[in-house]
Order: C-alpha cells, then structure tokens, then sequence
C-alpha cells in the first residue's frame, strides 16, 4: 500500500507556471468572427464568445501538436527546449479596466472571494474532482491588474478580423480606438504589448498574402492566417476554461450553460497549429527583445560599479540636491511606467515567465532594496514573495545531474529567505493593507513548492514542519473567514495528513528479527491490549500517526459535510487500523457503515 497517497506537489508546481506565470494575451474579435465562430459550436443553443472558445488552446500541454517544442534562449545566451509553453488569453485590458479588475487610485481589492470559493467546492459534483487541485487553482488564478505585480499584465493583444467582412478600415480603427483608451493605468506601459492580428479566412483566398503585407505596410502590425477549412469530420468536445473563481461562480449560476463546445477535429487542428505558431513565432521573440533591451539599458548600469559609487558617495554626503526625484507615489502606491523600478519588476517578471528562475531571482533581490529605501512596502512583499517563489522553482526543477543542497544552502534558503520573508509579508498584506487573500496565495505556493523540494531530494526533515506551520496559517486564516465547518479546512486537512506522511518515507513492511522467546507474562500483570508493538524499523522515525490524526480530522469534517465519498478515499490513509478498529472510537464510527 501507497501511504499517504495525495497530488503530487509537481502538479502543483506545473499549475504554477500554466495559470500564473504564464504571458497574458488579451484578445478582440470584430462581431462577424463572433457569429462565424458562434456558427462553429454545434450545440446552437449556447452563446460563447470568440474568447471563450480560443481560451482552453492556450493550454498547450492539453491541446499540443506533434513534436511541439519552445526554444527559449537567456540573457547569458543559453538555449533551452520546453516541450510547452502555455499561454493565457483574456479580455482586452480596456475591457477589464472597465470591469474594476485594475488597481485605481488607492484602492487595490482581494484576489478573491472567500466565501464564494467554499460554496463554489461545495457545488462540485461528489467524487468527480481532486479537490485540492481545485483550490489550489482558484486561489493562484486571476486577471486582476496591478501595479506591483505585473504577471496579469497583458504582453500582446491580438485582434481577430474575418477578410471577407471586415476591412483594413475597420482595422485601423480598432487599433486607434485601443491605443486612444484615456484610462490606462499610469503604472502600465502600453508600449511594451505587442500588438497582432489574426486574419480568418474560409474561402481559401489566393489574396490572403497580399492582404497581410497590405496590413503590415498601412498599418506596421504583423498578422497570422487563420484558415478555416469545413470537412464532415468527427466533432471534438473541449472543455471550457473559465479559469478565474469570478467566472466559474457566474457559470455555475447559469444553470442551462454547458461546461464545453463541440467542434470539429480539422478547426480544431487549425487552432492548435497556428497559436503554436504564434507563440514561436512571434510572441517569445518579442519577450527575448525586451528582455535584452532592458538588461542592456538599465540592469546593467544599475549594477555597475560607476552607479553604486555614485549612490554611496550621495549617501555619504548627504546630498539631497542631487538626489534622483522618488517615482513611487506613496498614496496611490505605484511607480510610474517609465521608472527604473517599474521597468525591471517587469524585467524580472517576464525572466521568470520565460523560466530563467536564477536571473530573476538576482533581480528580485536588487529591486527590494529600492523599494525599501522608497518605503513602497507592498513592493517590497510582494518581490520578498517572488524572492523565494523564484528561488524555490530554479531548486524544483526536474533536471538531470540535479545535485542535493549542501546544508549551508539549505540553511540560507529557510532561515535567511523563506522564514523572514514570508513573516514580513505575511504582516504586511494582512496588517498594512489587508489584504488577506495575497497571504493565503503566498502560503499555498510556498508550501507545495518546499514540498516539490522536500520530494525532489528527500530531505522532508529540513521542510515538513515549515510546510505544516504555512499549512496550518492557511486553514486558520480560512476559519476565521469561514467558520470551523467549512470544506476549505477539510481540504487543507487533508493536505496535512499527505505532508506528514511524506516525513522520511520509508516502508511499513520491513519487519524486526527478533528471535528471543517471549517473556511468560507474570500473573496479575495489566496487559495494555491498546498498545503499539514495534512492527517496523521505522518506527520512530516517520510521522505516520500524527498523519493518521490529520486525515482522521479531515474525515470527521467531511462527515459534518454529507461527504460519504471523500470520507471513503481517506480510508487507506489511516494507518495501524486494526489497532483503531475499537468500540467507540472515532475511526470505527466513521467506517463502520
């Protein structure tokens, strides 16, 4: 038997880099692609946007192409080949800004909804999910904007125009119209997005090159054919991503609307194929430019030795009349778009979507120094959080000849790193701007990446009680939200149980030799028939009951919850049964029915 069996923390890990640290493309479609692709789906009684059925193809491990491959090349100009890259596609910045899913002024909201995540769990058919996976996902997963934090930040936007209906006029205008937008956030640096068209195309025009390079010489936009061609073929059914908890609840509550589209399997090779291309193409050549350009122009002078002379000699002078004008603004709290700071948060930002981890993690810690010398305090925790996010990712990475940290790394990553940091942080979302729902992602991520380390080098003996002080944070900040019954802290203790059972995973099975007789038992002697005799050469060195206690815990609240099904699934995880399987204890009323 498998002890402990659980989601595997690398999961987790590739959840990550799908849904949070992956590039945001925002994406328009004109109304006569909106009708085509309506026309497509063969249920007619649903009404599904352009961006809804393009939205699942951003997940590139799920929807790949034969022999896929993402060659991303550093700025210390090494190549590396990734066999997926997803990408995530979102409505127009315009469009979000509008819906109040952008920082303004000095107000920044929660991630999420606290109470809206437990009742969308409970929701959920019975059985049907892993539902760790699911809050893990809801937590990390969101579009809102912010100023600093720059994942959600859109790096290209890409208008969809059919040829047939719609002209470079109509075009032109929209690109107008966007790059006019009078309520871009002043810490956003339109600039940066790459702007793309794709071109829909069903007739098979001989025209189609012509048009494109007419597009590139009137308009200086490069574009992508997207040719649809109809074949009576078999209809692929494809599930819909509503990957942020907003959407999700508001799907839910649309009781008559299905959770996927069927479409045919030749529209759905074209789709696969050409946001493959794009990608390749076109999107991370754009990241790697920008990337160099601003290593070259501004990380590069920064560290160089001429700068931090110049900084000590103005700090040991005292001299104010020469000092550099602070860009942070302390009441809406943001740098502007054009500061050296904003600049390289976003440098790092895009390095480690581009999973150059050890380059990002050097600019993380550069960067934090001048947001503390700013006292931009929410800079300040949120690059502590990517510090050790960073830092954590560029350990967990599955690579061969990986060698295990020596104790010194180890010591420096816990207790110089991820312990100060994550106190820090912790008081400053909570505390200073309350922001609860930033510390419970903090504390998630944090947990399953150590977790990924914890398995990577099986060394659970340095993180297991680390991971279940971050685990326990979590589920207490859930209860005093959600009160002592809620499916969230079933959950979470679940995942207790799975981390304490992973401390020093060594067999149950290896029995001791031990070939002196039996002592005769005395007469009068009292026998404690409830104790555990020592079966195994592990004992003593696992955390095997402590697991037991946890997931009998998570049993008990399942129970509270008319949860029969997931109190089933914990049943193998409850080790030394036969020794629990007394009258009146907790474990045989669970079971016994």
């Amino acid at each position: 038997m498998k002890f402990a069996d659980g989601l595997d923390p690398y999961i987790l890990r590739q959840e990550l880099l799908k849904n949070l640290f992956c590039p945001i493309v925002s994406l328009q479609s004109t109304i006569h692609v909106d009708q085509f692709f309506q026309s497509l789906i063969n249920d007619q009684n649903q009404s599904l946007s352009t961006l809804q059925i393009f939205k699942p193809y951003g997940d590139n491990v799920k929807y790949s192409i034969p022999n896929q491959q993402f060659k991303i090349t550093t700025t210390q100009l090494i190549t590396k080949s990734y066999s997926s890259f997803p990408i995530r596609f979102e409505a127009p910045i315009t469009e979000l800004i509008f819906m109040g899913n952008a920082q303004v002024k000095d107000s920044i909201k929660q991630l999420f909804s606290i109470s809206s995540l437990d009742h969308y769990l409970k929701q959920l058919k019975d059985g049907e999910n892993d539902l760790y996976l699911i809050l893990f996902d809801k937590i990390i997963t969101s579009n809102y904007i912010l100023a600093f934090d720059t994942f959600n930040h859109p790096i290209a936007q890409i208008f969809i125009i059919d040829k047939n209906k719609d002209s470079i006029e109509d075009l032109r205008k929209m690109i107008v119209e966007f790059r006019n937008f009078n309520h871009f956030p002043k810490y956003f640096q339109i600039d940066d997005l790459m702007i793309h068209v794709f071109i829909l195309s069903t007739d098979g025009d001989d025209n189609l090159f012509e048009f494109q390079n007419e597009i590139k010489l009137k308009l200086n936009v490069n574009s992508t054919i997207l040719p649809i061609i109809f074949r009576n073929d078999d209809l692929l059914e494809v599930t819909i991503e509503n990957s942020t908890l907003e959407s999700d609840v508001q799907r839910m509550s649309m009781h008559n609307c299905s959770k996927s589209f069927k479409i045919s399997n030749t529209i759905d090779q074209i789709l696969r194929i050409k946001i493959n291309e794009f990608v390749l193409k076109w999107l991370l050549p754009h990241m790697q430019q920008q990337i160099r350009i601003w290593d070259d122009q501004i990380l590069q002078p920064k560290k160089s030795i001429t700068n931090k002379f110049l900084n000590f000699k103005k700090i040991f002078n005292n001299d104010t009349t020469t000092q550099i004008t602070n860009e942070f603004n302390h009441v809406e709290n943001y740098y502007y778009k054009s500061s050296s700071q904003q600049i390289l948060r976003k440098l790092a930002d895009w390095s480690l979507i581009l999973r150059d981890f050890k380059y990002s993690y050097s600019i993380y810690d550069l960067i934090k120094k001048d947001y503390s010398s700013d006292k931009a305090w929410i800079y300040v925790s949120s690059t502590q959080e990517m510090c050790i996010i960073s830092l954590l990712l560029a350990q967990t990475q599955q690579l061969q000849n990986l060698q295990t940290p020596d104790k010194n790394t180890l010591r420096k990553i816990r207790h110089d790193i991820t312990e100060p940091y994550m106190d820090n942080l912790s008081y400053t979302y909570k505390s200073r701007f309350n922001l609860k729902t930033f510390n419970l992602r903090s504390l998630i991520i944090v947990s399953e990446l150590l977790l990924c380390m914890s398995a990577q080098f099986k060394i659970s003996n340095w993180w297991n009680d680390l991971i279940e002080k971050y685990l326990i944070n979590l589920k207490n900040e859930f209860d005093v939200h959600l009160g002592k019954d809620s499916i969230v802290k079933a959950i979470l203790l679940e995942r207790l149980g799975y981390n304490t059972g992973k401390y020093m995973s060594i067999s149950t099975t290896l029995k001791i030799e031990n070939d002196e007789k039996m002592e005769e038992i005395e007469e009068g002697m009292y026998i404690n028939h409830d104790k555990l005799e020592p079966t195994s050469k592990s004992i003593g060195m696992t955390k095997f009951r402590k697991s037991s206690l946890y997931y009998l815990l998570s049993s008990l609240q399942w129970e509270k919850l008319n949860k029969p099904i997931e109190i089933e699934k914990l049943k193998n995880n409850i080790i030394y049964q036969d020794t629990y399987l007394k009258d009146n204890l907790l474990i045989n009323k669970l079971y016994s029915n």
